[in-house]
């Protein structure tokens, strides 16, 4: 049983954002905590290698507006987290990003926002991005920095979305799929130009229709994934709930599990998951920090 000093002292880091990774140990995670929690003074000795400026601006008031979502939804309000604004490397339908980076090889990983200009004198972008659901989003992916786990990671950023992007945007899980459906989307135009010349036969016909259903099936191959996934995760948080008899805990702890233990959870019974729980604890520091955190409730 962890001491009530050291207790008190992980509930704090917990709300900070600061989540143990899946291999990291209890020292690289304080020193991960130390670095973070001084970001801003280390980021000010790099900054003449960094593409963005600071412009003096405060993050925390523009943090400070997220922090009901960001609590309601992972339980963390992560106050050390910079926000610069910039345009660099954005596409224009970009809002914003986090960075999640080391200085150097022997920095702990940390990580800050990096935000359209615009969004630094308006609340919207474009008539679609809000400034608030944006930065929860990113600071969704700031918690989980550790984390390598693709599979489930969208499905909680796109959590702060109050509007379509809550369901749909998870579809996508990684920037090569995206490219991938661009560049379907872009045979389909060239083949269409291709043809024009060409007399209509059965061939062509075919060929055409054939390469327009391509990214159709592209789509559909996800959505249905994306579904699937979508049962697996309230399976999941259903059979955490159990556990915990408190829909609020088992959403704070469903954020902070890897891929394999969703999809593992969602197939056991509540007891099952809690000897689950009990026996990683004695390995895996993550585990013991979170355990401790939200111990399961024995029934």
């Amino acid at each position: 049983m962890q001491n009530s000093t050291d207790l008190l002292q992980w509930k704090e880091w917990n709300t900070q954002g600061f989540i143990p990774g899946p291999d990291e140990t209890a020292e690289a995670f304080a020193a991960r905590v130390a670095f973070c929690q001084q970001l801003e003074s280390y980021l000010n000795q790099y900054i003449s290698e960094l593409p963005f400026k600071t412009d003096g601006q405060d993050s925390l008031p523009l943090l400070q507006e997220v922090f009901p979502l960001t609590q309601k939804l992972y339980g963390i309000a992560p106050k050390w987290v910079p926000i610069f604004f910039s345009n660099y490397q954005l596409t224009p339908w970009h809002a914003g990003c986090a960075w999640i980076f080391q200085l150097n090889e022997q920095t702990p990983t940390s990580a800050f926002l990096q935000l359209r200009s615009q969004f630094r004198t308006s609340s919207r972008y474009l008539g679609l991005y809000k400034r608030q659901e944006l930065i929860a989003h990113e600071l969704a992916h700031v918690g989980r920095m550790l984390y390598q786990e693709p599979q489930f990671e969208e499905f909680f950023a796109y959590q702060s979305s109050s509007n379509w992007r809550r369901w749909l945007g998870p579809i996508v899980q990684s920037s090569k799929e995206s490219l991938l459906f661009i560049l379907l989307l872009g045979l389909v135009i060239i083949t269409d130009f291709a043809f024009l010349p060409l007399q209509v036969t059965t061939t062509t016909w075919w060929i055409g229709w054939g390469i327009k259903l391509l990214p159709v099936m592209l789509f559909g191959l996800a959505l249905i994934r994306l579904m699937r996934r979508q049962r697996t995760l309230q399976r999941c948080q259903k059979q955490l709930e159990k556990l915990y008899d408190d829909p609020e805990t088992a959403r704070y702890l469903l954020y902070r599990l890897r891929d394999k233990e969703i999809q593992h959870f969602a197939r056991l019974s509540p007891a099952a998951i809690r000897d689950f729980i009990e026996q990683a604890q004695r390995d895996n520091f993550r585990w013991r920090f979170l355990s401790q955190i939200y111990p399961p409730i024995i029934k």
